[in-house]
């Protein structure tokens, strides 16, 4: 068991929140900012390509500013999210920007999409949640864990409380404006900015202590004030790299890694599955019809949900494809006639 050590400040990744309205200017700053702590900026933009609109300026405090994109498509689910980390990290960036993670909570297809969708199947709404709250906090893990500098936006909206009134009454009160995401999500990051409609920031959270009590206009001197702060923390020393081993080559019985885990469905399946509901739509079944009793089918068959169907197996996908093909053929057939009335039996 590891003992005790002296505290000391280490130059961690940062994990900025900027929050505020829509109209705010949550995507402007996060790239103000972000061009202040680095020069490889990419951004993951759900928010219907509003960070292209800041591209190529020619002046401005954004003149000048070059950034990559990946655009987002609904359905937002924490894989697609978790996707775009990878890739920045892998691509080498500086600098992640996700905009926005409301999006990941409460977006078209995000976890509180599919909480409902759980509901409306039936079962306990109570224990339901126990799966959205597993994937929530995997994705929180993932922000917290990931090897690059982050930035994540969110909306916000007015917040209230109940409080009694003068006659002893519950009633709503104004208690100003809260993330979109689950409560208490803006913990997690080293600092939260929240923005007003004029475009001015406070830090309603800062473990820097670089911004208690201003109010300002986020900047790229914003970030380059961070990254300072940052860089005057201990370096943190690169992970030991083990003296590479000669591979042992394995007995021609073993299976190789890949063959024992389960793959992923192919796109010959989903092109299937796409061929096989089109094919059921066609005989007067609603989408929405569609959708549960394949969900249904795969938790019945294999105990497990997805949002997606490039979530399933290959195993998973042929499940569906064979169901949805005995769907199709069960519809078209025939219905059986009516038995002839046996002779001198009353009409």
């Amino acid at each position: 068991m590891a003992d005790f050590i002296k505290a000391e400040r280490k130059q961690a990744k940062l994990r900025i929140a900027i929050t505020g309205p829509s109209g705010a200017g949550k995507t402007f700053s996060s790239l103000l900012i972000a061009s202040g702590i680095g020069k490889r900026i990419a951004v993951a933009d759900s928010e219907n390509r509003s960070a292209s609109i800041c591209a190529d300026r020619t002046e401005g405090p954004l003149a000048g500013l070059v950034f990559d994109i990946l655009e987002l498509e609904p359905p937002y689910t924490v894989d697609k999210f978790n996707s775009a980390i990878d890739k920045a990290i892998a691509k080498g960036y500086d600098i992640l920007i996700l905009d926005s993670i409301s999006h990941e909570w409460m977006g078209e297809g995000g976890l509180l999409s599919k909480k409902e969708a759980l509901d409306q199947r039936g079962g306990n709404s109570y224990t339901n949640w126990a799966g959205i709250t597993k994937e929530h906090e995997g994705f929180k893990s993932r922000l917290l864990n990931a090897d690059i500098h982050l930035i994540c936006t969110m909306r916000s909206k007015q917040d209230y409380v109940l409080e009694m009134n003068e006659k002893g009454k519950q009633a709503p009160k104004k208690v100003g404006l809260a993330p979109e995401q689950r409560p208490g999500m803006e913990y997690e990051f080293t600092t939260v900015f929240d923005l007003a409609m004029d475009h001015n920031a406070i830090a309603s959270k800062d473990r820097t202590s670089l911004f208690d009590g201003q109010v300002f206009k986020p900047s790229k001197e914003t970030g380059k004030k961070i990254m300072a702060w940052l860089m005057g923390g201990k370096p943190v020393p690169a992970p030991s790299q083990k003296p590479a081993q000669p591979a042992t080559p394995a007995p021609e019985s073993a299976p190789e890694p890949e063959a024992q885990a389960e793959a992923m469905v192919s796109q010959a399946q989903l092109d299937g599955i796409s061929a096989g509901i089109k094919k059921i739509k066609a005989l007067g079944i609603l989408d929405k019809t569609i959708w549960d009793a394949i969900r249904n089918r795969v938790q019945q068959v294999h105990r497990r949900d997805f949002a997606e169907p490039s979530e399933l197996t290959g195993t998973e996908g042929k499940t569906v494809i064979d169901y949805l093909s005995a769907w199709e053929t069960k519809l078209k057939a025939p219905k059986k006639a009516d038995k002839p009335a046996a002779k001198g039996a009353r009409a």
